[in-house]
């Protein structure tokens, strides 16, 4: 589950060798389910076959803005929010991938019907942290659960980001739920994730809004430490307050 995309990467295939010994850089395409006509939240499957399977695989997006971003290991699923043309890049090790999609102005709707919208009203979202590294630079894995289940286990938690500088706004909108005739039965926590890489040093504003109510804190990048400050024990929680 999406976290700013600053290093743009160049699609092909490059190789710079200053010494025998020093590691090359490699560049590779990469799979996707679909890189036009996409619709606005129309989830979209990308594969990085350089990274084993179950490896950690560093998943960017540019632009970043309101794009959703759930890894699972050399595999992401990316939903982005507003029309337009977007560079995705994978990074494991010393490869790198890119490919560019193009998002149009209609809205995904799976499988037709209308899907409804749940609030999230008197809901909690919990925040897990875990870091990530890659060729010396490292940036943080956010992923989020509510506390409550939701109708249809092919539920989706929506979610803006919204970045100025080196800070990051999340805001919590709602769960959409299929229709009835696309719903898999069943009821399960919504859930979600995303990505900022890399992270420079420094302090940096963390900010969720929910269910109408602003949650602010911060967290200081170290090296290689991250520390947060967040003052909330209900609402918004987040775990760990430190990743080392």
């Amino acid at each position: 589950m999406l976290i700013v995309a600053i290093a743009t990467l160049m699609v092909g295939f490059t190789s710079c060798k200053k010494d025998k010994n020093e590691p090359v850089s490699t560049q590779s395409g990469l799979d996707a389910s679909k890189t036009s006509k996409i619709k606005k939240g129309e989830p979209v499957s990308f594969k990085f076959s350089q990274a084993p399977e179950g490896s950690t695989v560093i998943w960017t997006v540019t632009p970043f803005d309101n794009v959703q971003i759930n890894p699972t290991g050399n595999v992401a699923t990316i939903q982005f929010s507003n029309a337009g043309v977007y560079s995705v890049n994978a990074s494991y090790s010393n490869f790198k991938g890119s490919t560019n999609v193009s998002v149009q102005d209609s809205i995904y709707n799976p499988g037709g019907g209308t899907p409804t919208y749940e609030p999230l009203t008197g809901d909690q979202i919990f925040i897990t942290v875990s870091k990530t590294d890659s060729m010396g630079f490292s940036g943080l894995i956010f992923r989020f659960i509510t506390e409550k289940k939701y109708q249809c286990l092919n539920h989706t938690l929506l979610f803006d980001n919204n970045f100025s500088g080196q800070n990051l706004q999340v805001v919590f909108k709602s769960v959409m739920i299929p229709s009835p005739e696309n719903c898999t039965l069943g009821e399960d926590n919504a859930s979600g994730a995303n990505t900022w890489f890399p992270i420079v040093e420094g302090n940096h504003v963390f900010e969720v809004i929910l269910d109408g109510k602003t949650y602010t804190g911060s967290f200081v990048k170290n090296g290689g430490t991250y520390t947060f400050t967040w003052p909330y024990t209900s609402g918004v929680t987040i775990t760990p307050l430190v990743i080392i």
